[in-house]
This record gives structure tokens, C-alpha cells and sequence, in this order.
């Protein structure tokens, strides 16, 4: 099975149910999340819920690691959870307990023979492998090691989507948190890259 990995969706509903819904082929492709699919896009909630739902129904076929927003958004409602913002979880069939700890039990990273997975990367001067709850591989802003398997990340946004051949790294956030675009990358089990596939984000997801 060929994977589909996404960049940041943070919060873009209708731009990450475009970019599905146009590229993804759920019978051939794994689909992994890189992280950051909270915050800064106007549709949080309806991104959890989507994601949680979808996680149900695709089973072994889907995989959503944890990024640097969601360890933040899942600290941050832990502590100051208000009646409006559970109400908010509840207007989009969301337990809030249930949907934390969810959010609590994501993994950090995904990996085959030769392909890994994390939303930031395996850096430079850490010692590889890393732990299974490293917290380098969701908040790491230096230059990426190269650990003897292509490694694709969000996190770090950039332009187009792009590839670092000293780390053999490739970086998939376009900037859906700005309103730039969402992309994915259509990646074989050996880590060949098939296709590259954006979508601009959908002026719904900037409304404010």
C-alpha cells in the first residue's frame, strides 16, 4: 500500500475535505497526518471530529500524529476548560475528556523500512532513535539528521513543498495556517516520491 501524507492542516475543514476528496485514493493509500491539524484555521473542531470519525471507519488505513499544536491545545484545555468552550466540544459530537485523552495518545511518529514520519523531524544532534514520546519530534527547529530513512515533516513552513537531500527530508507545510495552501505528498513504500498535490485554502477557512 502507497501512503498520502499531509502537511499541517491547522483548523483548514473544507481545504483538507478538498484536498481528499480530489487526490486521496483510500483503497490504495494509507493517509498519515503530520500534526497541526488545530489552530489558527477557523474550523478546529470540525477537523477533530472529521479526523476521529474518519479514524474509525479507515481503522489500520489512516494515521495521525501528533504535532506541537495539539500537545499545546490538549495542555491548554486540561487546565482552563469554561462551560462555552465544552459546549463547543459537544457541538461537534465531541466529549471533551474523551477527545484530550484521544489527542493525549497520539503517536509521535510513524515509520516503515524506509520511510519516517513525524511532524518535526528527527534533529540534528539527537541521538536515533528516539524515544516513543520524544518531544523534539513535535517542537525541533533545527536542521533535520539524515537517519537512513526519508523523513517527511510539517512544521516548518515553506513555499512549495521541498526536499533536503543531506537529510533526505521532505518538508510538506505550505502554510494552510496562513492561508497559503495544503499539500500532500503521494509516497510509494520504498519513500519514492509518485506526486505532489495542493490545494489553495478555501476562503471558508478564513472567515472569520
Amino acid at each position: 500500500m502507497n501512503y498520502f501524507i499531509i502537511g499541517d492542516i491547522h483548523g483548514c475543514y473544507f481545504t483538507l475535505r478538498e484536498l481528499l476528496d480530489k487526490y486521496w485514493n483510500p483503497s490504495d493509500e494509507k493517509l498519515i497526518v503530520l500534526g497541526d491539524f488545530v489552530n489558527k484555521g477557523k474550523h478546529t473542531f470540525a477537523v477533530i471530529e472529521f479526523l476521529m470519525d474518519l479514524q474509525r471507519k479507515q481503522k489500520g488505513n489512516l494515521v495521525i500524529l501528533k504535532g506541537n499544536n495539539e500537545y499545546l491545545f490538549e495542555e491548554y484545555y486540561r487546565d482552563y476548560i469554561t462551560l462555552p468552550i465544552k459546549q463547543k466540544f459537544e457541538n461537534y459530537n465531541l466529549d471533551y475528556i474523551q477527545t484530550l485523552n484521544w489527542m493525549d495518545k497520539l503517536p509521535h511518529h510513524w515509520q516503515n523500512g524506509l520511510v519516517y514520519t513525524s511532524h518535526a523531524g528527527v534533529p540534528e544532534d539527537a541521538k536515533f532513535p528516539l524515544e516513543e514520546r520524544n518531544l523534539e519530534e513535535l517542537f525541533n527547529r533545527k536542521p533535520l539528521k539524515n537517519i537512513g530513512k526519508r523523513q517527511f515533516i510539517g512544521h516548518t513552513v515553506v513555499e512549495e513543498a521541498v526536499y533536503d537531500a543531506k537529510a533526505d527530508a521532505w518538508y510538506l507545510d505550505t502554510g494552510a495556517g496562513f492561508g497559503h495552501k495544503l499539500t500532500a505528498a503521494k509516497v510509494c513504500p520504498d519513500a519514492m516520491i509518485q506526486s505532489i498535490h495542493s490545494v489553495k485554502v478555501n476562503a471558508k477557512d478564513k472567515e472569520k
